[in-house]
């Protein structure tokens, strides 16, 4: 697939599987595929290496993102321990049924000399390239995802973003919650696919682009 027709055919679709009754675990080929999706998505560009603080072993890079990766067994294991999340877990659970994987992408901020709060960072100019890093990855991830045949959707988190979630995913709590990434299975069977309500609404190029001509 041509990278204009990857970029074409992605698209916002929430998979709502029965949170009571979970699809069956794939085979083991998906790993493989998630693996090299993660390869390629890290192609991005990124203008300062992420704070000392979060380059430690294994998750040494220098790169100010790091992806999570939650299989398929374990997002079905999520879905009932949510329950002892103190906040609503909308439409999540029935994802997690649904899911081959959920990639859990968190960008890196540059601590303070206080103790950081937890989902907390400073309003710097570095920590604002360390976003814009991490949402190239991130994209290139989904066009990735599109390309290789999974229905995909970037979440903003919602219960995922709670402490006791990263906890449990084995996250530093020091680092930021970019988006939890769903990856589907082309065939939805017959569960229902919400779209994204924003796709249509974009308007024409000239609404939010314009050529700069001054004197």
């Amino acid at each position: 697939m041509e990278l204009r027709t990857a970029i074409e055919k992605r698209k916002t679709e929430k998979v709502l599987a029965d949170a009571g009754s979970p699809w069956p675990i794939p085979d083991a080929e998906v790993r493989a595929r998630v693996e090299q999706l993660l390869e390629l998505a890290a192609i991005a560009p990124f203008h300062k290496p992420a704070d000392e603080s979060h380059r430690q072993e294994p998750l040494s890079s220098i790169v100010p993102w790091r992806f999570h990766v939650v299989d398929a067994e374990h997002c079905r294991k999520l879905i009932g321990k949510l329950d002892d999340v103190d906040k609503p877990s909308g439409k999540i659970p029935g994802m997690l049924a649904a899911a081959d994987a959920l990639v859990v992408a968190t960008w890196l901020p540059n601590l303070a000399a206080e103790t950081q709060e937890f989902q907390a960072f400073e309003s710097t100019l570095q920590n604002m390239e360390h976003i814009a890093a991490a949402s190239a990855a991130t994209q290139n991830l989904l066009l990735l995802a599109a390309e290789g045949g999974w229905k995909n959707y970037w979440s903003s988190g919602g219960v995922l973003r709670s402490e006791k979630v990263f906890q449990w995913l084995e996250i530093p709590l020091n680092q930021v919650l970019l988006g939890a990434i769903f990856l589907f299975p082309e065939d939805a069977r017959d569960a229902p696919v919400k779209p994204g309500s924003l796709r249509d609404r974009k308007g024409e190029v000239l609404q939010w682009s314009r050529w700069v001509a001054f004197e």
